[in-house]
């Protein structure tokens, strides 16, 4: 088989999605990536050995746009090895992650390029608006964020679970310097959590991260989300992935971490107990169950679990005090992340939305 071709100039951002079974939304996905309007990028498309026509729709698009370029593989071998294959291949100053069921916005890389390049962050992020499922947030929707943010280690750390409430800042959709990534890949051994582990390890070596409130990154949610299944092994790679991380910069990320792993360590010994209940193991579920902390636990799956059965509501029409967006790395007028999510959510809303609110708005109703 020929090799693809690859124009000779570099391009400055390599844009990696994995695919696995993501025909579905895969094409609307890879062309919010091509119609940026920073146009200096490459898209790698990595598919895992999908059984649908994920390949043969990244080929059909990669057909009229040199940029693309995609890489089928014959064997599963999950998201982290998929997106170390993409990343082998990238050739851009900055790599950004866009997962295959997501939709960006046309402006959204050059504005995280422009505020990296003003704060001289290695490092950038911005709010991921949820949609398609029954819930109405933002990632950053409790930090009521206007303006840039900088991440330290520890503050990383402790929303791994250490800080109840706290915005799970590992499922943000950073664009990274490749300076900063050096020869750092995914853990293989991790089918959730590789991306906090990935970023983790670059800030404990001293990267700087900074999040922005854009709510310019729209974050699909379904019922065949990876995210949504956890087990009792993928647990137990979490927990092993954490204590195997460098040691902590200071005493308070050393202070969060410990408290991650008291939490995953509770977060284990929940999976097994959900698995013993299932398999009906009662000798060991009743002394599980002498622990408060599972029985809480328990309770707030058996209610997560009500939430995600019940039919999606879409929220009446109303009016939505949508905030124009600001120059890239300027203040807000006040914080998005409350407009953005009733969006996400479906809700009949004015013609006269600002730019990034029609964006998203037909993102979530395509």
């Amino acid at each position: 088989m020929e090799a693809p071709l690859v124009s000779e100039t570099p391009p400055l951002v390599s844009v990696i999605m994995a695919n696995f079974r993501g025909a579905r939304w895969l094409e609307a996905s890879m062309r919010s990536v091509l119609s940026q309007s920073h146009a200096k990028l490459e898209l790698i498309v990595a598919d895992d050995a999908s059984d649908d026509d994920s390949v043969a729709i990244a080929k059909a698009v990669s057909a009229g746009d040199e940029r693309v370029r995609v890489l089928p593989s014959s064997e599963n071998g999950g998201p982290a090895a998929t997106r170390n294959r993409a990343l082998d291949a990238a050739r851009g100053e900055w790599i950004a992650i866009v997962d295959s069921d997501d939709l960006i916005h046309p402006d959204r890389l050059q504005r995280l390029l422009a505020v990296a390049r003003d704060t001289g962050a290695d490092l950038v992020a911005d709010d991921l608006v949820h949609f398609g499922a029954n819930e109405r947030r933002t990632l950053l929707q409790p930090l009521h964020l206007t303006r840039p943010m900088p991440l330290d280690a520890a503050q990383f750390m402790r929303s791994n679970g250490a800080e109840p409430g706290l915005p799970s800042y590992g499922y943000l959709k950073p664009l990274i310097s490749r300076r900063a990534l050096g020869g750092r890949r995914y853990d293989t051994s991790l089918h959730i959590g590789e991306d906090f582990d990935l970023v983790m390890r670059m800030l404990i070596d001293g990267a700087s991260f900074v999040v922005v409130p854009d709510p310019l990154y729209a974050y699909r949610r379904h019922a065949s989300s990876i995210s949504h299944r956890m087990t009792a092994e993928r647990m137990a790679s979490m927990l092993a992935a954490h204590r195997s991380l460098p040691a902590m910069p200071d005493a308070a990320s050393a202070r969060a971490a410990a408290g991650v792993e008291r939490h995953l360590e509770r977060a284990l010994r929940f999976e097994r107990l959900v698995l013993d209940i299932k398999a009906r193991r009662l000798r060991q579920v009743l002394p599980r169950l002498a622990e408060p902390a599972m029985l809480a636990r328990l309770a707030d799956s058996l209610r997560d679990r009500r939430r995600r059965k019940t039919a999606v509501i879409r929220p009446a029409a109303q009016a939505v005090d949508c905030p124009p967006l600001p120059q890239a790395g300027h203040a807000w007028a006040h914080p998005p992340a409350g407009a953005a999510a009733l969006i996400g959510a479906g809700a009949a809303v004015a013609a006269d939305l600002p730019d990034w609110g029609q964006w998203l708005d037909a993102a979530v109703r395509s």
